[in-house]
């Protein structure tokens, strides 16, 4: 390697890499693109252009003048610059079905992707390069003080002129497609012409300076509420069910009885409390699940009969548990961020005492992960950007549902279906008024916000926590037929179940948890 990367094997090295960067990828998206297909850079096309004209021009710096430690610093943001400008251009498409994209694929793959591979063999190649250096010569340029320049070799000269004319061209198109300051780029440009011109030119890029500062983006939204453990800021609660939405609302069942739950439901590291509630009817039993994933199978009166605490750190993350639900034997649990993780009872000599371990930090035995360590994630497209507190079983459809509560990123309430053979969305509608529901002028279903509910008859009876109120809502159409004003229950309700002629209710207040029970009113 000493012998070989002399001064003019090197620059060689240099001029050639200034070609791939700047004469292949960039002269092809502004020739062959721009002015043969007629597509238009959009403002993060430009931004990852940008980044290689730059690592391109400074190659040129150091062909003319040396390697100097200047440069390849540059040389190194320059390349974190374009290639944080192409993973955000990239992430656009990344959710979207296979063979989805902008624009056309070059080489089976979107332009805008390129920059992926670009920016990752600069880095490589430079870093390598510097690994493998060992000419004197060309070290003594790093830190050199007086500035050398350097002839140009014939074929330098040719990757100059040949990238000048590529940075020149691209400045062209720059400003035919998308005019000078104060005008700016586009998200989705119309096509490159040379008619209509200055009428394709706006400034409306500069509008997004007016927007709240955000390290984060509009992917983030407010956690939702969680009985003793979080609650949305910008979620303003009124406990008022006159106030509802409805205008006519059905007179409130009667509270049958209150008890304090006789166990602490904690989770991982003592930490939780309840958060909902399952009942089994084949076995008479219920199941409680704590915040922080503890899983508690109970008798008729509430008695712990099993319990375990799920490994939650390992794993994929599991926030805060808020919702469960029976699908046969097994139980269902989910995090709002809908991820879900499953315990069912079994033999304990049909236990395997690894997996047992290796999914548990505690457990009384007898429970067993059907999914073992896999915690599938249900992805959705309406509720995206909404989470949810509630899940519940379908013994006639074979499906499982969840409602999603609203934030300022997703205002509408969706009734979300999945198949729990794969736990795979099947199906979103957005919850409406169904035609016999009066609602208020100017009022919107989305107002309420559902923090427990089960299905009982085709009907996810849903309780609000804005205006105290239980929904009933058809699964089928998503239309809410009824409402009932909801009892005064001791705390803030996270679950609620069916069991039998009584509707069975989970609450916490003042760091305990409470069950009551209520008339079925339906």
């Amino acid at each position: 390697m000493k012998d070989f990367l002399t001064q003019k094997y090197f620059d060689i090295l240099i001029a050639t890499a200034v070609l791939l960067v700047l004469g292949i990828p960039v002269g092809i998206a502004n020739i062959y693109l721009g002015y043969i297909i007629g597509e238009s850079p959009c403002t993060l096309c430009w931004n990852e252009r940008i980044g290689m004209v730059v690592v391109g021009m400074l190659g040129i710096f150091i062909l003319r003048y040396g390697l100097r430690a200047k440069y390849l610093v540059m040389v190194f943001l320059s390349a974190a610059y374009g290639l944080y400008m192409t993973l955000r251009h990239s992430s656009f498409s990344s959710f979207r079905d296979v063979g989805m994209g902008f624009g056309e694929a070059i080489f089976g793959a979107h332009t805008y992707t390129w920059g992926i591979f670009v920016y990752w063999a600069v880095i490589i190649a430079m870093s390598l390069l510097l690994f493998f250096l060992r000419n004197e010569e060309i070290s003594k340029q790093l830190n050199a003080k007086e500035l050398n320049i350097k002839e140009f070799s014939p074929y330098a000269k040719f990757v100059v002129g040949l990238s000048l004319f590529v940075i020149l061209s691209n400045g062209f198109q720059a400003f035919i497609s998308t005019g000078i300051p104060p005008y700016s780029g586009k998200g989705e440009p119309e096509r490159f012409s040379f008619t209509n011109v200055t009428e394709r030119w706006t400034p409306s890029v500069w509008t997004r300076l007016t927007k709240p500062l955000s390290f984060t983006g509009s992917s983030v939204v407010d956690s939702p509420f969680v009985a003793g453990k979080s609650e949305p800021k910008k979620f303003k609660f009124n406990s008022d069910e006159k106030a509802g939405v409805a205008k006519e609302l059905k007179a409130a069942p009667k509270v049958l009885n209150s008890v304090e739950l006789p166990f602490k439901a904690s989770g991982i590291f003592e930490h939780g409390n309840a958060s909902d509630i399952a009942y089994n009817s084949e076995k008479n039993q219920f199941v409680i699940i704590s915040n922080e994933a503890g899983i508690y199978f109970t008798d008729d009166k509430f008695k712990p009969v099993q319990s375990a605490i799920l490994d939650k750190p390992n794993g994929r993350d599991i926030p805060l548990s808020v919702a469960t639900t029976f699908v046969g034997n097994r139980v269902v649990s989910m995090a709002y961020n809908k991820t879900i993780w499953a315990v069912e009872q079994t033999d304990p000599a049909k236990i395997d005492s690894y997996k047992e371990w290796n999914v548990f930090r505690k457990t009384t035995g007898g429970l067993s992960a059907p999914l073992y360590r896999d915690r599938p994630a249900v992805m959705t497209i309406r509720a995206k950007k909404a989470y949810i507190l509630t899940l519940a079983y379908d013994k006639d459809s074979k499906y499982m549902y969840m409602l999603s509560v609203p934030n300022p990123a997703s205002q509408k309430i969706i009734l979300i279906k999945v198949d729990p053979k794969d736990n795979t969305l099947s199906g979103e509608l957005v919850v409406k008024a169904g035609e016999n529901f009066a609602i208020k002028d100017k009022r919107k279903i989305s107002e309420y916000y559902i923090t427990a509910g089960d299905i009982k008859d085709g009907k996810f009876v849903a309780y609000s926590k804005n205006f105290n109120t239980l929904l009933v809502i058809d699964l089928q159409s998503a239309m809410v037929e009824d409402a009932y004003a909801m009892p005064k229950i001791n705390g803030e309700i996270s679950g609620l179940t069916f069991k039998g002629d009584k509707i069975v209710i989970l609450s916490h207040k003042d760091s305990k948890d409470y069950v009551s029970e209520i008339q079925n009113p339906f």
